[in-house]
C-alpha cells in the first residue's frame, strides 16, 4: 500500500471531498490523519502551545503528541514501512523499517543532536544519494522556487527507490507544494509545482498496489484579514507591555499600508541588506507584531484572551474566575455577529468541548474561529483591526481537502464526503490490523464493495508524552513560511 499526500492536492479522478480538523493547519492535522484522532486525544492543537499558567508560547515536537500512529500498529503486526517526510515526525521513532522526519526537522542534516531518520545511520544515504534537504529557506525568490522543485523531486527520487525494497507500507508527504500554494496561489509557480508532482505520481509503477491521494486541508485564496487581537485589545480584553518605538512604528507602518508597501516585506528586505546593527536601528520593535513575538509582548496577568493566527482563541481562566462561562459566552456571541463593511467576518465561533473530544481538551483553546470566505485571522498584532496584505500569504488554509484512492478492487464511484481522521483507519482495515478503540475514524470500506473486513480492535499502545519544545530553529523557520507572522 502507497499513501501520497500533500498539504492540497488538486482535483483528481474519484477524488472526494476530505473534512479537515479545526484548526486545518498542517501542524497537528498530519498526525490526527496517521493516528486517525481528533486534537483533543493527541494534546497538540496548532503550530504553537499556550502555557496558560506563565502566559508562554512553545512549538510541539513528534513527541508532544500522545498517539501511536499506524504505522506503529502495522510495525507490531509485522508489516514494513517507510514513513517518508510526514510533518511532525521528529524526533524520528523507531519502527519495523524507515522514517525520514519531515517538516519540524533541523532544515541542515548532520547539525542537530538527533538523527532525522530511523534507523540513524539513513540520514548518511540521503546526504549523499539524494543531496536531501528538509526545507527551502525562501520560496519567494526565483532560486527558491527552483529549489522547491528539486526539493520535490528529491521525495519521489527515494519514494520510487524504496518502492522496489520489501516495505508492504509506504507514505510520502510533498509538504512544499503547500508553501507554492500560500506564496504564489494559483499562479504558474504553483501550476508547475502540481504539474511536476502529477508526472511522478504518473511514473510510478504500482501494479497491484492500492494507492491513497489525500490532503491534510485544502486552500482558497484570501485577501482580507482580521487582526483578532487588536480587536481583544481595543476593547480591553488583551494588555500589551507598551514600548517607546510603538507610536513611531505604527504611523510608519500606515503610512506604509497607505503606499500599498507590505511592512512584514519591507522589514525582510531591511534585514537582508543592511548591516545587523543598522537595520536594528532602522526597524526598532513595534508594529507588526508577529504571532511568534505575542508572549513578549503580551501582559498576561491583565490579560482575558489572546488568539493565534488561523483560528485557536484562548482565555486567561485564572483572571476571569467565575465569569469564566459568561465572558466566553458574550465573547462568542459578539464575535459571531462581527461584520465589516456589512459583511461577516467570521463563519462561526465555536466552544472547544463541540470541537474536541478527549483528555486534553482543557489544555487546548477556549473557542475556535472560523474566517469567513476571503479571510484570514492574523494572531500577530498591527494598528488597525481589519487590514489587507498584513501578511506574505495570498492563499490561506481551507478545511475541505480531497481524498482519492485507486486500485485493485476500487471501482469508480461516490463515496461522499469523509474525515481526516478516516485514512489510519481505512489502512489498518485494508492491512487487516485491528483499530485501536481510542480512534474517532472510520474505515473508508464502501470503496471496496467486494471485499469483506474484518471489525476486530485492540487497545492502543502506549505513548509517552512530554508536552513542548523550545525550538527556536523550528519557530524561525514557521516565521519565514508565514504561520507565525
Amino acid at each position: 500500500m502507497l499513501l501520497a499526500s500533500a498539504s492540497s492536492w488538486r482535483v483528481a479522478a474519484r477524488e472526494r471531498p476530505l473534512e479537515s480538523v479545526t484548526p486545518p493547519v498542517t501542524c497537528p492535522a498530519w498526525r490526527c490523519s496517521t493516528s486517525g484522532k481528533n486534537p483533543g486525544k493527541l494534546g497538540v492543537f496548532w503550530w504553537l502551545d499556550l502555557d496558560r499558567e506563565m502566559g508562554d508560547l512553545a512549538s510541539p515536537d513528534a513527541d508532544s503528541f500522545a498517539t501511536a500512529d499506524v504505522w506503529d500498529y502495522l510495525s507490531e503486526a509485522g508489516y514494513r514501512n517507510a514513513v517518508l517526510n510526514v510533518p511532525m515526525t521528529f524526533p524520528p521513532g523507531e519502527l519495523a523499517g524507515t522514517m525520514v522526519s519531515g517538516f519540524g526537522a533541523s532544515f541542515d542534516l548532520g547539525t542537530g543532536d538527533e538523527s532525522i531518520t530511523w534507523p540513524p545511520e539513513f540520514e548518511e544515504r540521503l546526504r549523499e544519494e539524494y543531496d536531501w534537504k528538509v526545507g527551502v529557506d525562501d520560496v519567494t525568490t526565483p532560486a527558491g522556487v527552483e529549489e522547491t522543485y528539486d526539493l520535490i523531486r528529491s521525495r519521489f527520487d527515494l519514494l520510487e527507490d524504496l518502492l522496489d525494497g520489501d516495505y508492504d507500507y509506504l507514505h510520502l508527504t510533498v509538504f512544499y507544494i503547500n508553501m507554492l500554494q500560500h506564496k504564489y496561489g494559483a499562479g504558474p509557480e504553483t501550476a508547475r509545482g502540481w504539474e511536476l508532482i502529477d508526472e511522478r505520481v504518473g511514473r510510478l509503477d504500482l501494479d497491484d498496489t492500492l494507492l491513497v491521494l489525500y490532503s491534510d486541508h485544502g486552500h482558497r485564496e484570501v485577501d482580507r484579514t482580521f487582526v483578532v487581537n487588536r480587536w481583544l485589545a481595543e476593547r480591553g480584553h488583551l494588555a500589551l507591555e507598551s514600548r517607546a518605538s510603538d507610536g513611531v512604528t505604527s504611523r510608519l507602518y500606515a503610512g506604509m499600508q497607505r503606499a500599498g508597501v507590505s511592512p512584514k516585506r519591507a522589514a525582510a528586505l531591511a534585514r537582508r541588506l543592511l548591516p545587523g546593527d543598522l537595520a536594528d536601528r532602522l526597524l526598532p520593535s513595534g508594529y507588526p507584531i508577529s504571532t511568534a513575538e505575542l508572549a513578549a509582548r503580551v501582559d498576561w496577568g491583565a490579560t482575558d484572551a489572546v488568539a493565534l493566527s488561523q483560528g485557536p482563541l484562548y482565555l486567561n481562566r485564572e483572571r476571569l474566575g467565575d465569569d469564566y462561562g459568561h465572558f466566553r459566552t458574550r465573547l462568542r456571541r459578539t464575535l459571531t455577529g462581527l461584520t465589516h463593511e456589512g459583511e461577516p467576518v467570521l463563519d462561526a465561533v465555536r466552544p472547544a468541548e463541540n470541537v474536541y473530544e478527549g483528555p486534553y481538551v482543557e489544555d487546548g483553546p477556549d473557542l475556535l474561529l472560523r474566517p469567513a470566505a476571503g479571510w484570514e485571522v492574523y494572531g500577530g498584532i498591527v494598528p488597525s483591526v481589519f487590514d489587507t496584505g498584513v501578511g506574505s500569504w495570498t492563499s490561506g488554509n481551507d478545511p475541505e481537502g480531497v481524498l482519492l484512492l485507486n486500485g485493485p478492487g476500487v471501482p469508480s464511484q461516490e463515496l461522499g464526503e469523509r474525515s481526516l481522521l478516516d485514512v489510519a483507519p481505512t489502512v489498518l482495515r485494508v492491512l487487516d490490523v485491528p483499530v485501536p478503540t481510542d480512534v474517532d475514524g472510520s474505515a473508508v470500506t464502501a470503496a471496496f464493495p467486494n471485499r469483506d473486513f474484518g471489525t476486530d480492535v485492540r487497545e492502543p499502545l502506549p505513548a509517552d508524552r512530554h508536552g513542548r519544545t523550545d525550538d527556536e530553529d523550528l519557530t524561525e523557520r514557521l516565521v519565514d513560511l508565514g504561520y507565525l507572522e
